[in-house]
C-alpha cells in the first residue's frame, strides 16, 4: 500500500496518510514522500524515521507503554469514597 509521509528536517514521521495506489513513489509537489509499505505497524507519529523511502520505528518504544493513564474525574473519586464509605457500613452492620 501507498502512504504519504510529512517529515521534519531529521526525516522524523511527523503524519502519515493513505494514498491511491496509482500514485507514483517519490516526493510530492508538496515537498513530501510518497512512500509503499506492506504494513502500517510502526508508524509512529513523533517515534520513526523514514530512510530511504523505508519506517524505522525507534528501538524500545512502546506505544501501549507510552499512552497516558487516565486520572479519575473529581465526580468518579467521590463516587468511590462513597461506595467504599457504604460496604465498610454494610460490613459494620452485619458483624453486629
Amino acid at each position: 500500500m501507498k502512504i504519504k509521509v510529512w517529515t521534519d528536517n531529521n526525516n522524523r514521521l511527523l503524519n502519515w496518510a493513505y494514498m491511491n495506489d496509482s500514485r507514483s513513489v517519490g516526493s510530492t509537489d508538496d515537498g513530501q514522500q510518497i512512500i509503499e509499505v506492506d504494513s502500517t505497524d510502526g508508524l509512529y507519529e513523533n517515534h520513526a524515521s523514514i530512510i530511504d523511502g523505508q519506517v524505522l520505528p525507534d528501538s524500545g518504544y512502546d506505544p501501549d507503554a507510552a499512552r497516558p493513564t487516565p486520572e479519575p474525574s473529581p465526580e468518579q473519586q467521590m463516587i468511590a469514597a462513597l461506595t467504599l464509605e457504604v460496604a465498610q457500613l454494610k460490613a459494620a452492620k452485619s458483624s453486629d
